[in-house]
């Protein structure tokens, strides 16, 4: 579990930096709200981990989770 929250949360790092990078009225705009800035990307990386967790829990409330554990490896046949 703490491995995809990880893997988001270094997925969200990097559309930040390639944001950050790209367009220079981004940049300006992080240099002159910074507060702003912090609270724009702190509640979007919240949204994110609650949409994982909605899924998460979704999956295990409908039994996915039981139907992909119960799936076989494909490549050991």
């Amino acid at each position: 579990m703490f491995k995809i929250i990880l893997t988001y949360e270094l997925a969200f790092l990097v559309f930040w930096n390639i944001l950050y990078f790209s367009n220079s009225d981004i940049e300006s705009w992080f240099t002159d709200k910074f507060l702003t800035a912090t609270f724009v990307f702190l509640s979007t990386a919240a949204l994110g981990t609650t949409l994982i967790y909605i899924v998460i829990i979704s999956s295990k409330f409908l039994g996915i989770t039981k139907i992909l554990k119960n799936l076989k490896d494909p490549r050991k046949t």
